[in-house]
């Protein structure tokens, strides 16, 4: 399964909530990414000097950033012109505690992508790092001493920094707080649900399940695994493994969402394919498929046909002729190849699909059905 990388954080900043001016960017990186220009705030001053050109102005996302009580907690995605900012709202409330700032203390870690950038997997990273920082508060008054005009530790400035530096570099970090706190954070590709698995389909492994096995693997997807062949499909499985057939469906899930199998249709003699255009991939000198197509198709201890044998053998699949007809035609059965593996190695890497029929209504039936309702009406 392709993985086109994570996206780059353009910046990260933190806000929290002053109860003079307001919502209020306490630290960001890189400095003066954001305009967060406040009245008498000598620090924002200094920000927007430090950068060329801000990317976001605040003013324009301030009250989704510091936002209404209905949206605590949630995961909030807001897009402003080229780019899109990716928060975890939090309020900790406390009637001694925050007093003197209307009894909770609110804040959010934000992070900036371009307004596209699939984000996906940096969501979990967003809600994790909230509610560390809202433990730390708890536990230890972290944000709330950051928070404070005398402080000079800039904690949650070194904290934003080495996060920035480390998930665009190396996609993991791990952030010392202090003798009991350490953050750990590391991204993880998150790719679509897989699909519906059905008793009739047969998996068939893109990988070497066998060498990736490890005795770590659930016993049940374990024992699975050990008679998936490209040939039996599901329910066969489940009755050779002595599993259940809905957990036989869930592990070949499991190994379907990380692309380790593939699902393709029972191979019948019966079934109809085609050529697809990317046949010509086989044609390309500087791809390795016409070479990995040849040692897979042929037969143990046979001579490997030539790639212009092989390649005409795919194009002879066609509408309108069955397996059974092509071999006929092409006199397959005296070639060196199994036949089973040449369909399957051309399902599996896009080369050719099955050609699925169905019964449609015609016209003549319609007709038919009219005049019948008209000579009698119900």
């Amino acid at each position: 399964m392709d993985f086109q990388g994570f996206p780059r954080i353009h910046s990260i900043f933190y806000a929290l909530f002053d109860v003079h001016i307001g919502s209020v960017v306490r630290h960001q990186v890189p400095e003066g990414s954001i305009d967060a220009h406040e009245p008498g705030s000598e620090k924002s001053n200094h920000h927007n000097t430090a950068a060329s050109k801000p990317l976001i102005n605040f003013d324009t996302i301030r009250e989704y950033i510091i936002p209404k009580p209905q949206l605590y907690k949630r995961l909030v995605t807001i897009c402003v012109d080229k780019y899109k900012v990716l928060g975890f709202p939090m309020a900790i409330r406390n009637h001694e505690k925050y007093e003197q700032i209307r009894n909770e203390f609110r804040f959010n870690l934000c992070f900036v992508f371009e307004r596209d950038a699939e984000t996906s997997s940096y969501e979990a990273v967003v809600r994790k790092l909230a509610r560390v920082l809202e433990v730390l508060e708890i536990e230890c008054n972290f944000l709330s001493e950051d928070a404070k005009p005398t402080n000079q530790t800039n904690a949650v400035q070194n904290i934003i920094e080495q996060l920035f530096e480390d998930l665009n570099s190396y996609c993991e970090c791990q952030i010392p707080i202090n003798e009991s706190n350490t953050i750990n954070l590391k991204l993880f590709p998150t790719y679509p649900n897989p699909p519906v698995v059905h008793d009739y389909q047969v998996p068939v492994c893109t990988v070497d399940l066998k060498k990736m096995m490890s005795e770590n693997w659930d016993i049940t997807v374990q024992k699975i695994a050990a008679h998936i062949n490209g040939i039996n499909h599901v329910r066969k499985i489940s009755e050779l493994a002595a599993v259940k057939p809905e957990w036989t469906r869930k592990s070949i899930q499991h190994l379907l969402y990380y692309g380790c199998i593939i699902m393709t249709d029972i191979f019948q003699f019966t079934n109809v394919y085609a050529v697809k255009p990317e046949i010509t991939r086989m044609l390309n000198e500087k791809s390795a498929l016409a070479q990995e197509c040849i040692q897979y198709i042929t037969l143990p201890h046979a001579q490997p046909l030539p790639l212009a044998r092989v390649f005409a053998l795919y194009c002879g699949l066609q509408y309108g002729s069955s397996v059974r007809d092509w071999i006929e035609e092409h006199q397959v059965a005296s070639l060196p190849i199994d036949v089973r593996r040449f369909i399957s190695f051309g399902v599996i890497k896009g080369l050719i699909y099955r050609v699925h029929k169905s019964p449609t209504e015609g016209a003549s039936y319609k007709n038919n059905q009219c005049q019948h309702w008209n000579t009698h009406p119900p």
